[in-house]
């Protein structure tokens, strides 16, 4: 029996590799009470509310930077007084892909990158967001499915925008099949991470860093 469960273990771990979205709002009701102002002031894009819901102290990870600190420096980073700045597509991106509970007091967000296989180059995969996503032959919605991708980590071939969510982007499986998905239903786990802790009694945002 032991040796049949091994031999499974070792089928099992052949596969390829894949990374289901984890989602733990619902673990912390005053999380969720959180999200939710969080959510209307995205919406809003209102820079006054957002910086209530953001740490005095926090910290902004840029390349080539050393960690930057205060709200000063994070409004200027991230274009917060500027109308279409990245901040509100990167929280958007954010609260989309959910968040989950690394500690009874910190929440991190999202999955793709603190969840990301670590034996694994985050400079050449990309993770899908589905499930039953069709790899297509060509760049183009009705091009024949060659596979469909469930939650994949897949090697990127051809170079995305990610301010295109519409465009395609070519993709490489596990087992080599070679075939395009959307941008919007991939994203790279170099993408800005975030981390939420709890201090005083109330939930703030910690830590956002620019992609890697």
């Amino acid at each position: 029996m032991l040796a049949v469960l091994a031999i499974a273990g070792m089928l099992a771990q052949t596969g390829p590799p894949r990374l289901a979205p984890v989602s733990d709002e619902a673990r912390d009701s005053s999380f969720q009470a959180y999200l939710k102002k969080l959510k209307t002031v995205v919406a809003k894009r209102d820079e006054k509310a957002l910086r209530k819901l953001v740490d005095p102290e926090v910290l902004t990870s840029v390349e080539g930077q050393k960690d930057l600190r205060g709200w000063p420096k994070f409004r200027a980073i991230w274009c917060v007084g500027e109308n279409g700045g990245p901040i509100w597509d990167v929280l958007t991106d954010l609260i989309d892909l959910g968040f989950f509970r690394e500690m009874p007091s910190i929440y991190v967000s999202p999955y793709v990158v603190w969840k990301f296989p670590r034996e694994l180059d985050p400079n050449l995969h990309l993770v899908v967001l589905r499930d039953a996503l069709p790899l297509r032959a060509r760049p183009d919605r009705d091009a024949p499915a060659l596979a469909t991708l469930s939650f994949d980590i897949v090697k990127q071939v051809s170079l995305m925008d990610p301010n295109n969510r519409f465009g395609w982007v070519e993709v490489e499986t596990a087992a080599g099949l070679r075939g395009y998905v959307q941008t919007e239903q991939v994203r790279s786990p170099l993408m800005p991470r975030a981390q939420f802790s709890r201090r005083e009694g109330r939930w703030v945002l910690t830590a956002l860093d620019r992609a890697r």
